[in-house]
């Protein structure tokens, strides 16, 4: 006699770059000891293919998780957790008085994608010259874009399309090191109005209140990216 079938329930949840709904279920008890030993092991390329592994999975396979813009891809995961091990996360804040480490309830419902009213993926760089840009996706080179400024392969790695006028040059058809060279001809207004792009786009965000445990004094923070939340 064969085992019972353990059935999931399934969610669905609206992907922001597309409007598009997508159907998930929770991740289940195999899944997760693999996000824990990710997690577990400060690992970045681990804990990056734990998440996308955990997403393919529990999105039925249905997702290309690495085209999948990473305000998405984070959104997505954060909902699978929600509905898989609890609805809240405590993330640890340091009290911006005292310093002293404040761990602080988050409701993962609440987090929602933030996106400037100015932000635009076609950018105008001067004539009839211009570029349109597609979203980064969670990758190993996602940390140390967080952590420094974002690098020319970063950038080149988010045109999809170069035009002039008429003329239409699609990236895919392109080396990287041709597109390297083309983002680092730009001028400085340039290249700046490229890195707007970056600074606009979508990205989770909530705002966090709580008085310090131990000074007593209020704090608010803005947690944006997944790294807020969990690494």
């Amino acid at each position: 006699m064969t085992l019972p079938t353990i059935t999931l329930p399934k969610y669905k949840l609206k992907l922001h770059s597309s409007g598009n709904a997508v159907s998930f279920r929770p991740f289940v008890v195999k899944e997760e000891k693999v996000l824990m030993i990710a997690m577990e092991s400060g690992n970045f390329n681990m804990i990056v293919t734990a998440i996308k592994d955990t997403v393919k999975s529990c999105t039925f396979d249905k997702i290309n998780v690495d085209e999948l813009p990473v305000f998405d891809l984070c959104h997505l995961f954060l909902n699978i957790r929600a509905k898989s091990v609890g609805e809240t996360a405590e993330p640890i804040l340091y009290c911006q008085h005292c310093d002293t480490p404040n761990p602080v309830e988050i409701d993962l419902t609440k987090i929602n994608i933030d996106e400037d009213k100015e932000h635009t993926k076609k950018i105008s760089l001067g004539g009839e010259l211009g570029i349109v840009m597609k979203y980064p996706v969670l990758s190993e080179d996602v940390e140390s874009e967080e952590q420094e400024q974002i690098s020319i392969k970063s950038i080149a790695d988010c045109v999809d399309i170069i035009y002039e006028g008429d003329a239409i040059h699609k990236s895919s058809e392109y080396k990287d090191e041709e597109l390297k060279t083309f983002i680092e001809g730009l001028t400085h207004k340039q290249f700046e109005s490229i890195l707007n792009f970056f600074s606009t786009m979508p990205k989770l965000h909530h705002d966090v209140k709580f008085k310090c445990a131990k000074c007593e004094k209020e704090n608010e923070f803005a947690l944006e990216g997944l790294g807020d939340f969990f690494l």
